[in-house]
């Protein structure tokens, strides 16, 4: 499998451990996309931040209810961390990791974090596709063919297992990471970013909307991320350690 890997500008001149953000792909992407289709690495010039970028294919990162072979969610929630962890200094515990996504990515940086919460402290999900196991085949044809591969049938349990807002309603709201969510007036997807937001709302799980003129594209992406890296920075995420200089030994 191959990632991209951002390393903060001194790290190579240092023995500090650093937070990481995991950063998804959407569909039909891989790990370069993030690198070479925005200006990431220079929003995160100054951030003492790892960043780590899997190739996932266009498999919905889930587990596939039709090829048993093909176990993205394991890939990434069991051995992707651990390969960071291991190869890289990381701070390794769920409140020094932040993971978002677009679009395919964002549905699953949001949905690993209502299935594994410990394992992060802030989910970005920008332009996601969070109906994706739900009818999202049945709205958008030319998807079909790959959600159908990734969650079955409709009425499969795959697809209810994997369903944020299911998973959302199962759970009490504690102890999750913080939401971002960030989304385009023109977006296909912005009805159903809505949606969660008010199912966040009324469930009292913190999080922040945005929503800006665009649509789905890299253009959008682009200034999305750096708003969510912002975010990021002004936050309680490692307590500053983002901030150069005041990352623990």
């Amino acid at each position: 499998m191959h990632y991209r890997i951002l390393l903060p500008a001194n790290y190579e001149a240092s023995a500090q451990r650093y937070p990481t953000l995991f950063l998804l792909h959407g569909l039909y992407g891989d790990d370069q996309n993030w690198s070479t289709r925005t200006n990431l690495v220079n929003y995160a010039r100054d951030l003492n931040l790892i960043i780590a970028m899997p190739d996932a294919g266009n498999s919905w990162y889930v587990n596939s209810a039709t090829n048993p072979e093909d176990r993205y969610e394991d890939y990434i929630v069991k051995d992707f961390i651990a390969e960071i962890d291991t190869h890289y200094r990381t701070i390794r515990e769920g409140y020094m990791r932040a993971i978002a996504g677009l679009s395919m990515g964002g549905y699953a940086a949001v949905k690993f974090c209502l299935k594994y919460p410990s394992l992060f402290a802030y989910v970005g999900g920008i332009s996601a596709a969070l109906d994706a196991s739900a009818d999202l085949d049945e709205t958008h044809p030319e998807f079909r063919d790959g959600l159908r591969k990734a969650f079955g049938e409709s009425g499969n349990p795959a697809r209810s297992h994997s369903d944020v807002f299911v998973l959302l309603s199962h759970t009490d709201g504690k102890g999750l990471p913080y939401f971002y969510v960030d989304c385009g007036s023109e977006d296909m997807f912005l009805e159903v970013n809505r949606k969660f937001v008010v199912r966040l709302q009324e469930r009292k799980i913190p999080y922040e909307f945005h929503e800006f003129s665009g649509g789905h594209s890299w253009s959008y992406w682009d200034a999305a991320i750096e708003r969510f890296l912002l975010m990021l920075a002004k936050s309680n995420f490692a307590r500053g350690a983002m901030r150069r200089g005041t990352v623990p030994q």
